[in-house]
């Protein structure tokens, strides 16, 4: 009975003394929190938060308010994979389009019917469409960040226009 008791207190004062061992040890001497820049910057998403399904995409547009921006392309087009590379992945761009947009990528080939609807003629296009699915803005083909980003911003502008455009047709007819 008295070997009993001690291996118990001894295997409960491993255990204790491991697992205070294993929480000093996950715990630094010393401080190594990033500052306050680098922890919002690791808080930021890096990337486009992409939707590659058009419909859900168009339901979260209608909740939200917030234009639909489409990304036409392919896996063997090489200047999409630039428009991605260059363009998409600019940390400015990536956060106005997941703040602004609701961003779908979507491949040519296998959303065929969404791009004839869309007249897309060539690779990489952005359609850029309010939640009532009227056109904002487009950019065929690649260009540069600024380019992109003025197309971007004149469409939310577009969209503004049309709703107070919106607004007062209805406050005309009452």
């Amino acid at each position: 009975m008295d070997r009993r008791i001690i291996r118990f207190s001894v295997a409960g004062l491993l255990l204790c003394s491991a697992a205070m061992g294993a929480t000093v040890a996950t715990k630094p001497a010393v401080s190594n929190r990033p500052a306050k820049k680098e922890a919002q910057a690791a808080q930021a998403p890096q990337s486009i938060q992409w939707l590659y399904d058009l419909k859900q995409a168009h339901r979260l547009s209608r909740v939200t308010g917030r234009p639909i921006l489409i990304v036409f392309g392919g896996p063997w087009c090489q200047f999409c994979k630039k428009l991605d590379r260059e363009v998409l992945s600019h940390p400015t761009i990536v956060k106005y389009i997941n703040n602004t947009f609701v961003p779908v990528h979507l491949d040519a080939k296998k959303d065929e019917r969404a791009a004839q609807i869309l007249e897309v003629k060539s690779l990489p296009t952005t359609v850029i469409l309010s939640p009532e699915a009227d056109l904002l803005g487009s950019v065929e083909g690649y260009v540069a960040v600024k380019e992109y980003a003025t197309v971007l911003k004149q469409s939310v502008q577009f969209q503004k226009t049309l709703r107070q455009e919106q607004v007062a047709l209805k406050t005309d007819r009452r």
